[in-house]
């Protein structure tokens, strides 16, 4: 038995759709399949035509698998059985919180359920709760439908940062849906996933007329719609998520792998964020306030075997891009007296943290340690003394970042990091006047940075 959720701590993403349609799909492949209708809203209960009612749904249906399954009713569809919503649905936490710990409660649910079918299928509501738990314990994989968009990849960061908190055993796989490739976002976000495929399926359900009509002819996709896109797009999730059941059973998971996919979707989504907005335009603006003319020094060099992707900038002809950079240390100097440096570089589109050896010579540029972009809102949480450029580094990289930046972990060494100074300039395509002019300034008055997170 194979136990799949649907789920999204995000609303209208289209889950009820997808358990609707793969339900169909693992049942007409000729696997007795049972959607579990987990949503107050009843959404899928209504699709099957089935009247969303558990008569007397309470504590002792999840004490006892049998009188929950006695609400199982049969579709029209062979092979295919719903066990329906019900708007006391919406107290499970309290119940399960009254039962007993979460994952326990719903593993001995799912069992007891799963029993004569081969296929158990959840259409999980939105949010976070108990249930959600419990799920992620007890699944052999979720499966997240996401849109395209900022939003919604934060959340599935979020999904994957829980996971690794709870060492959830199950599997993680999102897909994008409502793909819209006219919107730029959209097209960037189904390209740069394709970088992470341990996390996202190639399948991509586009946004279609056709999936609304599922709501009125009260049929999945395949039912009434076989040969168009969409229903060859939910054919593929199925496919693809099959294949990743049936290659984890034959494998054992690596250690670590939540915190590999932290690091990857971090980076994709600062990629994505980096490539659609300029730095916080409002840091910008607070920096040029505060500073004064002072000596001009050079900044560090961009490259670095450890950096990041980077996108090149468009400019528009002869305009200039004006940069800023804030160097961190500790309150006695640490960084500095042993040779080294820590910066946030801001250019619009483009952020990045910096560690770097001093270079020997002042006329020299420094040798770059590590780098790593980071998005708008990191930045303005480092100035801000919310987060440690060091911490930032070390979260971005991931574990690739602990040799190369042991020696500054170990001098700062839980001290707190401090702006010490801020210098701005600009771009300069003009070779006699090299690729920095400006003036450095003294910064505001020092903001404190928590040490390494």
């Amino acid at each position: 038995m194979s136990i799949v959720a649907v789920y999204n701590m995000k609303g209208g993403v289209g889950k009820t759709t997808t358990a609707v349609n793969l339900s169909y799909l693992a049942a007409v492949g000729g696997r007795r399949t049972l959607l579990w209708d987990l949503d107050p809203q009843a959404a899928a209960s209504f699709a099957f035509r089935i009247r969303p009612r558990v008569d007397g749904f309470g504590k002792k249906h999840l004490e006892s698998g049998r009188a929950l399954a006695k609400a199982i009713k049969a579709t029209d569809y062979e092979n295919l059985d719903v066990l329906p919503a019900d708007f006391t649905y919406r107290k499970l936490d309290r119940l399960i919180a009254r039962v007993g710990k979460p994952e326990r409660v719903v593993a001995k649910l799912l069992a007891a359920l799963g029993r004569d079918y081969d296929v158990v299928l959840l259409d999980c509501p939105a949010g976070f709760s108990l249930l959600t738990e419990g799920i992620f314990h007890a699944a052999d994989a979720v499966l997240v439908p996401t849109i395209p968009t900022m939003l919604s990849l934060r959340m599935v960061a979020r999904l994957v940062k829980w996971a690794d908190r709870s060492e959830s055993p199950t599997a993680l796989a999102a897909f994008f849906s409502m793909v819209d490739r006219r919107k730029s976002l959209h097209r960037r976000a189904s390209e740069w996933s394709a970088d992470l495929p341990e996390l996202f399926l190639n399948a991509q359900v586009p946004y279609a007329s056709i999936v609304e009509q599922m709501t009125i002819r009260r049929m999945p996709l395949a039912a009434f719609a076989p040969k168009d896109a969409a229903t060859s797009a939910f054919a593929c999730v199925w496919d693809e998520l099959q294949a990743q059941l049936s290659a984890r059973a034959d494998a054992n998971q690596p250690a670590g792998r939540w915190r590999r996919l932290r690091y990857a979707l971090d980076a994709l989504v600062v990629q994505l964020d980096g490539a659609e907005t300029a730095p916080a335009a409002s840091v910008v603006a607070a920096e040029r306030s505060v500073l004064a003319p002072r000596k001009v020094q050079q900044p560090l060099p961009a490259a670095s075997s450890h950096a990041s992707p980077k996108k090149p900038e468009a400019k528009r002809p002869g305009e200039a891009a004006v940069d800023f950079v804030h160097r961190f240390d500790t309150g006695g100097r640490d960084l500095e007296r042993c040779g080294y440096v820590l910066e946030l570089h801001e250019r619009p589109g483009r952020m990045r943290v910096v560690a770097a050896q001093s270079a020997s010579d002042a006329d020299e540029p420094g040798t770059v340690v590590a780098e790593a972009h980071v998005d708008g809102t990191w930045a303005q949480q480092i100035l801000t003394g919310t987060m440690s450029p060091l911490a930032a580094l070390q979260r971005r990289l991931g574990p690739s970042a602990s040799g190369p930046l042991s020696t500054i972990a170990a001098l700062v060494e839980g001290d707190r990091l401090q702006r010490i100074d801020s210098r701005v300039g600009e771009q300069s395509k003009s070779p006699e006047r090299g690729p920095w002019r400006g003036r450095e300034a003294s910064a505001p008055p020092a903001q404190n940075v928590a040490g390494p997170m």
